[in-house]
């Protein structure tokens, strides 16, 4: 699939899935998050056991993930001065635009991105990144901000008990896990279902940012705040961090010392995640900043990787 068709098929499944949300309403809602259960619990996880175990762990890439970690550290610690200190923003939105900038669209967005743009051969370590860093990302850190920020207690999500056990039932991080402990590596052919599937679980996932963006904006002012700005200056601030400070950071580390797998370079600088959005309904964050930043980062980001592929 070359990259014009990827980025035509990214919209045409959200628009896809706006117009099954208005149409259907909950059910569309609720099939969505039924489809994505067994993407995550019974078809990905073998696809991604199989793209680790063709990696070679090193120096490089264990340095990689610990840079990845730092990366998203560093901008989250940003997101929330500027956007409490700065902009002073209510308690909320801080939690929001912290969501926004740490969680990333890795895995619907960055994998097929990786796979188009660089080949099969960087999918080891992007897989890595996704389910070592952002995943955990979600499943810990995303969390925690959900419940420290949040204006309702999301149930029994807030408690730490409760975010290790979400930490420890995701099947990603375990099947990568076990590729990377497993001997030998998986057969030439099995990488290759693997990384027919990366691409072609794509429209799925922005299928579901589609259902979950018109769900969460009926009242049609998703992507706009209070006073009706498209780019008000919390959501400047996510497009910036996210991809602009967050991949410099990594791309500055690969630079200096590390010579990062283009893969992981990639990664860290995919727009946000719908996982993000997801977490600030769950604990009563404001959720618009969220939304218009998944929209305004994947477009540019879009954009951006079209314009690079026709200059050459």
């Amino acid at each position: 699939m070359s990259l014009p068709v990827l980025v035509a098929v990214m919209v045409a499944a959200t628009l896809v899935g706006i117009g099954a949300e208005r149409r259907f309403g909950t059910a569309a809602e609720e099939r969505s998050r039924t489809t994505m259960g067994v993407l995550l619990t019974w078809v990905l996880p073998p696809v991604y056991l199989v793209l680790v175990s063709r990696l070679h762990v090193d120096l490089t890439l264990v340095s990689g993930l610990i840079t990845g970690f730092v990366a998203l550290g560093t901008v989250g610690v940003l997101a929330w001065f500027v956007s409490s200190r700065l902009l002073h923003l209510p308690a909320a939105t801080v939690g929001a635009v912290i969501l926004a900038t740490i969680v990333s669209n890795t895995g619907y967005f960055g994998l097929p991105l990786v796979r188009t743009v660089l080949g099969g051969d960087e999918l080891g370590p992007a897989v890595a990144w996704d389910s070592l860093v952002a995943q955990p990302t979600v499943f810990v850190s995303a969390f925690a901000v959900g419940a420290a920020f949040g204006t309702v207690g999301g149930g029994e999500a807030t408690g730490r008990g409760s975010r290790l056990v979400a930490f420890l039932r995701n099947p990603l991080l375990w099947a990568s896990v076990l590729g990377l402990v497993v001997p030998g590596d998986a057969p030439d052919w099995a990488g290759d279902v693997a990384q027919v599937i990366i691409v072609a679980v794509l429209p799925v996932g922005f299928f579901v940012v589609g259902v979950q963006l018109s769900a969460q904006g009926e009242d049609g002012s998703l992507l706009r705040d209070a006073r009706g700005r498209l780019l008000p200056p919390e959501v400047a601030l996510v497009v910036v961090l996210r991809l602009v400070v967050a991949p410099l950071i990594v791309l500055t580390a690969s630079v200096v010392a590390l010579d990062l797998p283009p893969g992981m370079l990639l990664q860290a600088a995919v727009p946000t995640g719908l996982n993000g959005m997801l977490v600030a309904h769950r604990f009563g964050l404001d959720f618009r900043p969220v939304a218009a930043s998944i929209v305004w980062t994947t477009s540019i980001m879009a954009l951006g990787v079209l314009v690079v592929e026709a200059v050459g």
